[in-house]
């Protein structure tokens, strides 16, 4: 690897003091300065499937408890592609860091072409639908509803993973707000679009399509932030600066998509198990107690993602700043920018930990029309939610600071040995065999979360992914840190 200097937050080729010289409230600047941004772009998604849900309810519990289902199925299926895909910002903040940002377009492009591959191979799983969700022992009427979400969201998986590697690269080189703007605008449009293709409008004679219309809403919404945000990548401001029309730049390689699955597929490997993980538990395991149960934890799941979409938007922001740091050797300070990412996030998830164990019953009735049993069920389960939401900061974020170190195949096997010798068998323990129900499955979710924090702390505190190398031709190793938490 090259000896350039380390860069600072304003500028990836500005040179900075040493740690030690630094102003007191310099890692929270330059947290802030990409992670608000980032963050903006985030919540406008969650209140995208927040307006989905609302909306959603109005049709009916079967309707709400439907689109909860299929919602993280679907998800879950792009998740590899799109977890590969984010991992174009580690190449891209690492070739930056090490002063190679001609670079960063190459590992765009190839984010984009396995992108491309991806959304195709997953229209096979067409067919499969109604076998997928006809084996979770749900209503007839939620199980047909789950089937036609599902299918009609398989059209926009394409466009996720292409959006998420162009998004990678806007955040890697430090213009988080662009695609932030972006995904505002296809949410306002996404809204708009669920009024209309929901509940129907008989002036432009337009049909009422209920679960449908939300499914083919959120993918014309998806389909519009792609291809914005590509507009965006090859428009002349962006090819002077990085080159991103250029022939080399666009050119198929096989060397960097070898990098880019090399370092990616772990990372879409862990995203996909994780989503498979509460996919399991949310369907199959906590979705046999009833339509009331499964409408219950949509909601509840619907309201915590205004508390944790910030800790993953700081998850984003980590993984380029570390990446950066670390690709300029810089490792005490891409250390320490993650710890107090860290914090930062702890501090507001507790904070809406104590929101949901006080409000979470209120916020239920006034949002969420499903019935009085609903109601009763949410507010035990915001109440164990509020019991973890420090732990899933640490877990959150300090996920995204070893992805940006290139530790993507650690975290892979980690969670498939938590989740799959622990939490699931704990949960369908807890909730069958000791007859806990829903509440006995959340508790084991509960003492997942908070194991997992534990295990991801040390491992980013060892620095055992100092060796890890992504780019292929280097081989020279990274200096050790002595720097704490």
């Amino acid at each position: 690897m090259s000896s350039e200097k380390p860069m600072s937050s304003e500028s990836p080729d500005t040179p900075v003091k040493p740690l030690q010289d630094e102003p007191r409230w310099e890692g929270v600047r330059e947290i802030s300065n990409l992670a608000v941004p980032i963050i903006i772009g985030m919540m406008s998604w969650t209140l995208m499937q927040f307006v989905d849900n609302i909306m959603v309810a109005r049709v009916g519990k079967e309707a709400l408890a439907a689109v909860g289902s299929a919602g993280i199925w679907s998800f879950l299926l792009a998740g590899m592609f799109i977890g590969t895909c984010s991992c174009v910002a580690t190449f891209v903040a690492q070739s930056i860091g090490r002063g190679r940002p001609e670079e960063s377009a190459h590992y765009t492009w190839h984010g984009v072409y396995f992108a491309l591959f991806g959304g195709v191979a997953a229209l096979a799983l067409w067919p499969l639908a109604p076998h997928l969700f006809g084996i979770m022992g749900h209503s007839e009427e939620v199980t047909r509803l789950e089937t036609v979400y599902f299918q009609i969201r398989l059209a926009g998986f394409i466009f996720l993973a292409w959006a998420a590697a162009l998004t990678s690269f806007f955040q890697a080189i430090h213009r988080p707000m662009l695609p932030s703007l972006v995904a505002i605008g296809c949410n306002l449009l996404n809204a708009g679009l669920d009024y209309l293709l929901i509940f129907g409008y008989e002036p432009l004679g337009i049909p009422r399509l209920e679960v449908v219309g939300a499914a083919w809403a959120t993918v014309i919404a998806t389909v519009a932030n792609a291809l914005i945000l590509h507009a965006i990548f090859i428009s002349g401001a962006f090819h002077r600066e990085y080159a991103t029309r250029a022939w080399d730049s666009i050119r198929f390689q096989w060397r960097k998509l070898r990098e880019l699955v090399r370092i990616g597929i772990p990372a879409g490997l862990a995203m996909t198990l994780d989503i498979a993980i509460w996919g399991i538990f949310i369907s199959i395991i906590v979705g046999r107690f009833g339509d009331e149960v499964l409408a219950a934890q949509t909601a509840v799941i619907t309201m915590m993602h205004v508390s944790f979409m910030p800790a993953v938007g700081l998850n984003h922001a980590i993984t380029a700043i570390v990446g950066k740091y670390v690709g300029a050797k810089d490792i005490p300070r891409a250390k320490a920018r993650a710890y107090t990412a860290t914090r930062i996030a702890a501090v507001y998830m507790v904070g809406m930990g104590l929101v949901f164990a006080f409000l979470g019953g209120p916020m239920l009735e006034h949002l969420f029309d499903s019935g009085p049993e609903v109601v009763r069920i949410g507010r035990v389960l915001f109440i164990l939610a509020a019991l973890f939401q420090g732990f899933d900061a640490v877990n959150i974020v300090i996920s995204g600071a070893l992805r940006g170190a290139g530790d993507t195949r650690y975290m892979a096997i980690v969670m498939f040995i938590a989740a799959y010798a622990f939490f699931l068998p704990a949960a369908a323990v807890f909730a069958f065999t000791m007859n806990g129900g829903a509440i006995g499955a959340w508790i084991a979710a509960t003492i997942y979360i908070i194991g997992l924090s534990g295990i991801l702390l040390h491992r980013f505190a060892s620095e055992r992914w100092l060796g890890i190398e992504i780019f292929e031709a280097d081989s020279e190793p990274r200096p050790s840190s002595t720097a704490g938490a």
